[in-house]
């Protein structure tokens, strides 16, 4: 199959794919909105359960959940009968995946939360399966076909169950006046949160700088950037900043045949470009990459210098 051919298929199937989903979102109805408010009244724990790719989109939406604030667990059905019904209490609410809804694991699970008086909501693409109408309250997931070219793979099915499972998620959130302090306390750790929460005041390096002020000659400045190893020397007056000298800036002096026993006041400079304390990592990266540079300084609102930030550090 040639390139071109391949990507066009590939089209196709995400077109299918994305179709499923927008007649799903046709068919909502008030089961939505009293789905939601079963999940935001639980006293307990959301716990989900499904069996196969149902399975692995229920673990995928109880990860959801708990990021947006919603405590959820997910339940191996399988496991349920082998000891793990215990997770099950009476302020919990049972959430089950199914597209044929007669999964019968599915079905003993339901009956059993039922017993104990545990309210439910289930996910399927059979309006006429137990689950469907034997749950407190159900979501359409039904399509027309699978976007796989044998129309077997789960695939608009799958897509679609995860939409509706976004979609409680992220309305439960709105509703619970989840917001992105919170977000930032559920991920301290890895790249989301530094790219959305962290701020330069975090990472930036603080304890040496190689600082000089203007009456430094070019030798000591240097020296200076060889013990900083940060390819760039501060050039501060009373602590405020106004010129980074960089490597390149030394390379273009002895090109222009500056002597080194020059005097820093003695040559051109600009501005400095800065970013404030306070700022988030996300935004320093960005400057450092439209201008083209790998350090940023960071100052106070005052100009004063606080530390630096390396293009390494942010990505």
């Amino acid at each position: 199959m040639l390139p071109i051919e391949r990507i066009k298929k590939a089209r196709v199937l995400l077109e299918l794919e994305s179709e499923a989903i927008l007649d799903a979102a046709k068919k909502l109805d008030l089961n939505f909105s009293k789905s939601v408010d079963l999940m935001i009244n639980c006293k307990g724990t959301l716990v989900i359960s499904g069996l196969g790719k149902s399975g692995s989109i229920g673990k995928k939406i109880a990860a959801t959940l708990v990021s947006l604030g919603t405590p959820s667990i997910f339940l191996h059905t399988s496991d349920a009968f082998h000891g793990d019904l215990g997770i099950l209490r009476k302020n919990d609410l049972l959430l089950l995946i199914s597209n044929s809804g007669e999964t019968e694991e599915l079905v003993k699970l339901l009956n059993y939360a039922h017993n104990i008086g545990i309210k439910s909501i289930v996910i399927s693409g059979n309006e006429n399966s137990t689950l469907y109408k034997k749950a407190t309250y159900h979501l359409n997931a039904a399509v027309e076909s699978e976007a796989c070219p044998l129309n077997l793979a789960p695939t608009c099915s799958t897509s679609v169950t995860m939409a509706l499972g976004d979609a409680l998620a992220s309305i439960c959130a709105i509703e619970k006046g989840f917001k992105e302090n919170d977000f930032a306390r559920f991920h301290p750790s890895g790249n989301l949160h530094k790219m959305n929460f962290e701020i330069v005041d975090n990472i930036m390096i603080t304890q040496y700088l190689p600082i000089c002020d203007k009456n430094t000659t070019i030798k000591n400045l240097i020296l200076e950037i060889s013990k900083g190893q940060q390819g760039a020397v501060f050039i501060c007056e009373n602590k405020k900043l106004l010129w980074v000298f960089t490597d390149g800036d030394l390379r273009r002096c002895i090109e222009s045949g500056i002597r080194i026993t020059t005097k820093i006041k003695n040559l051109k400079y600009s501005i400095p470009l800065t970013i404030k304390s306070g700022s988030k990592v996300s935004i320093a990266l960005k400057k450092m990459q439209s201008n083209k540079i790998s350090i940023l300084p960071v100052v106070d609102t005052m100009g004063i210098l606080l530390g630096s930030v390396k293009l390494s550090q942010c990505i």
